[in-house]
């Protein structure tokens, strides 16, 4: 099995691991208020090749974190990753997000018979699907309205691990016996064995038509203009 790049950049954490065979080789990541991967995804590439001695030519393939996620991380990823794999001639691998998540969550919390990633997508509003025991795909993903007055896809099932940058806003309503809440954000290194089986399997993204998972339309801030001169005539 060859070397990968994997990029993570669906929420304020930019993180991205090299590996070999599905062994982690260096990785590199950081969580601000903002979002910093312009700034830094670039500079975490050329770091992670220098500590592993290697150079992007040596790639396999570049796995990355397709969503859903924040609009902006998930292009600035997805960019990247489409631009090292066009420059090297090599496939470009799409691993799902909540997915990476709920692996995550089950390394800290095993033991759980259903496993509940969520990204946070404001007010009460959260990316989520349900996983299983074995981490097996329960629900389809979904934006979901967090309240009390709707039906849940892990309604019925007894010990949750609910995980992710959403999940603490959520206790307050979901919270119950057997149910615990993690507070956490999607790592590169997480990723490795998803993106390693399907190198091995061979299943790969069409580079040219490929795109992240949104759930949303991308809406645009209103533009500021504090001296009331937009649209004036100077």
């Amino acid at each position: 099995m060859g070397v990968i790049l994997h990029l993570e950049t669906t929420t304020h954490q930019c993180a991205v691991a090299l590996s070999k065979s599905g062994k982690l080789l260096a990785n590199r990541c950081v969580r601000e208020n903002g979002y910093s991967h312009a700034e830094k995804l670039q500079t975490f590439i050329d770091e992670v090749f220098i500590e592993a001695n290697l150079t992007p030519e040596v790639l396999s393939a570049v796995s990355v974190s397709g969503g859903p996620g924040s609009y902006t991380g998930l292009r600035i990823g997805v960019a990247a990753a489409k631009g090292l794999c066009h420059a090297l001639g090599i496939p470009l691998i799409s691993v799902d997000t909540l997915t990476v998540l709920a692996i995550q969550a089950m390394a800290k919390q095993p033991g759980f018979d259903a496993f509940v990633p969520m990204l946070d997508a404001r007010r009460m509003e959260v990316y989520s699907r349900c996983f299983d025991a074995r981490l097996n795909h329960a629900s389809n993903i979904e934006s979901i309205i967090v309240d009390d007055k709707r039906n849940f896809p892990w309604d019925g099932l007894d010990k949750i691990c609910f995980s992710g940058d959403g999940a603490l806003k959520c206790s307050g309503i979901l919270s119950g016996n057997n149910r615990v809440f993690i507070e956490d954000w999607p790592t590169a290194e997480a990723a490795i064995e998803l993106a390693s089986d399907k190198f091995k399997k061979e299943i790969f993204e069409d580079i040219a038509l490929y795109e992240p998972t949104y759930l949303k339309e991308f809406i645009a801030g209103k533009a500021k203009d504090p001296l009331g001169l937009r649209g004036s005539i100077l």
